[in-house]
């Protein structure tokens, strides 16, 4: 039993939406009617974005962070410190993903949607492991965080051809998750440069990392309400911008970490508030 709660742990059960999500507002953007949803593909994909793919990101994270982890306290309070008698238990899992991965993706209808898959699997491989790292290179550890919105354009291109697909709000879903990733590194500041791993955090400093942070968010909101509709944009900068403006002019890391614990709840209200959206624009209900 203690395995198991560790297993679950690891893959970070508050962040599970963060991948599941934007499989489902990929779905219910390429949908015709609700009945759309029935589809075996969809129910695969979402569980298997539900668990495996967030164990897998954020198993390979704590395994190849030990340089940084050991002088975080975010490991030891709020997230549990990897430890390397865990090493056979999770690359035995590892295996049991891959064979799960290899299996799912011969189901995809679309080679640009086995594409996306496989340019989702090296981003969450590389962000963490070396030699390339993403998480230590400049600007490339946001933008690297392309990854969490790719399931949703990865289902999108399963049921709708890539000419359908609408790039300004790619753009802007991209740019407000190397807002989120920037964000999440700004309490990692003081850790990361004990460790000497060079972020984007690190290297602007607390007070410009926060205010490329609002830019990101910003931008993502403007294109949100341009390309999609201008209520959702005044929505995403007051669940985005607004806080961060807050942590500028406080200039505070404890502000910052608390309002890091409340995201997951931030981003899964905007998510489902997005998803809702689509099926009444849509009129998919009724269908």
């Amino acid at each position: 039993m203690k395995q198991f709660g560790w297993v679950v742990t690891i893959s970070r059960p508050r962040f599970w939406p963060y991948l599941a999500g934007p499989w489902a507002v990929g779905m219910v953007t390429a949908s015709n009617s609700i009945s759309d949803f029935k589809s075996s593909l969809f129910w695969i994909g979402f569980l298997f974005f539900l668990w495996p793919a967030n164990f897998f990101l954020y198993g390979l994270n704590d395994y190849a962070d030990g340089d940084t982890d050991k002088y975080n306290p975010k490991k030891q309070q709020y997230e549990n410190l990897y430890q390397t008698n865990q090493n056979t238990i999770l690359w035995i899992i590892f295996a049991l993903i891959a064979v799960l991965a290899g299996i799912f993706i011969c189901f995809f209808p679309t080679v640009e949607s086995q594409i996306v898959f496989v340019i989702w699997v090296l981003f969450s491989t590389f962000y963490s492991v070396p030699p390339l790292r993403f998480k230590a290179r400049l600007l490339m550890d946001s933008c690297s965080n392309v990854l969490y919105i790719l399931p949703g354009i990865m289902v999108f291109l399963m049921f709708e051809p890539l000419a359908n697909l609408s790039w300004p709000l790619v753009v802007a879903a991209w740019v407000w998750a190397m807002g989120m990733h920037l964000f999440s590194a700004l309490p990692d500041i003081k850790s990361d440069r004990s460790a000497k791993v060079k972020t984007t955090a690190v290297w602007l400093g607390f007070k410009k990392a926060t205010l490329l942070t609002m830019a990101y968010y910003s931008t993502a909101a403007i294109l949100c309400g341009l390309y999609g509709n201008i209520w959702l944009g005044v929505l995403a900068f007051l669940c985005y911008g607004m806080p961060t403006t807050y942590i500028y002019f406080t200039k505070s890391t404890e502000s910052v970490f608390l309002l890091y614990k409340k995201f997951p709840f931030i981003n899964l209200f905007f998510g489902a508030t997005l998803f809702i959206y689509v099926i009444f624009k849509h009129n998919l209900l009724f269908s």
